[in-house]
């Protein structure tokens, strides 16, 4: 059972130019792991990866981190399905999967046009039961490698794959905003963000977002939005905060490698951030 830290602090905030400074409250809630990724808030409790430990873990308030389940093949993201049932991305199998209730594992996603999918990263499903995927090399080496590109997908309800884009470099975090009209995808080691229109017809209009400036060792990850739209992005120095139109608000500086971040929103917002060996909860003192 993994050791859960209770720290308590506060922590001053790096902010965009013009921007208030501001205070947010930090507490790390497990630590020992060794590399975290995945958060997701369900049932009243924070599920996240383990990628190297190959291992999801449960963490809920007052109490310890426990294991959900292993072997997770290397899982990565993970979401929800429209029945409550677990959804993993996971790098050693290469595949979208889900957990079912008896503990089995279902397969939904495995190539594209006969080719072994690279190693799933990221997911976002859409209320239309759409699933949408980035599937980057991270976890394969090139003779592995079957795809030629690094690709963004869409998984239909029926289990039919639609390639989105291939020609982002390693597209890693992937997000719809509330309206589910727009559709996020980090590339990672470019450090931008591109929206993408989402309609019946399906998803179209790619555009620059966003992009930070300079060369980092880490990259642009996963990413948490807020029902007024606001974009939490985990990148190289910590929290990315963006207004619907690519402004960037403020940037919550964090130490280590900052993989990825979710968000419970009640009468504050409370954002649950992947920190390496690490998980952070982060309360912001402001209604961003």
């Amino acid at each position: 059972m993994m050791k859960n830290i209770l720290l308590s602090t506060l922590l001053l905030v790096v902010l965009a130019p013009c921007a208030v400074a501001q205070e947010h409250h930090i507490e790390v809630i497990s630590d020992g792991h060794q590399f975290t990724e995945g958060p997701l808030w369900h049932d009243n409790a924070l599920w996240f990866s383990d990628i190297p430990a190959n291992t999801i873990w449960r963490w809920q308030p007052d109490s310890t981190t426990e294991v959900a389940v292993r072997p997770s093949s290397e899982a990565n993201g993970l979401i929800v399905d429209h029945d409550g049932q677990l959804v993993m991305a996971q790098h050693y199998a290469r595949r979208i999967a889900r957990l079912n209730k008896d503990g089995t594992q279902t397969a939904l996603a495995t190539e594209y046009q006969g080719k072994r999918l690279n190693s799933p990263n990221d997911l976002v499903l859409g209320d239309n039961g759409v699933l949408y995927f980035t599937d980057p090399p991270f976890a394969i080496s090139e003779e592995q490698q079957e795809l030629s590109f690094s690709g963004v997908f869409a998984l239909s309800p029926t289990g039919e794959l639609t390639l989105i884009d291939d020609e982002l470099h390693r597209p890693n975090g992937i997000i719809l905003n509330p309206q589910q009209t727009t559709l996020y995808v980090t590339d990672a080691y470019r450090w931008q963000i591109f929206a993408y229109d989402v309609t019946a017809e399906g998803v179209s209009n790619k555009r620059l977002f966003a992009e930070l400036d300079g060369d980092y060792d880490q990259g642009m990850d996963g990413m948490a939005v807020a029902g007024d739209g606001t974009l939490y992005v985990a990148g190289p120095e910590g929290i990315y905060v963006y207004a619907p139109t690519g402004e960037l608000k403020e940037t919550i500086s964090l130490p280590n490698f900052t993989a990825n971040v979710t968000l419970v929103e009640t009468d504050k917002r409370v954002l649950y951030v992947t920190n390496q060996t690490e998980v952070i909860k982060i309360t912001l003192n402001h209604s961003n």
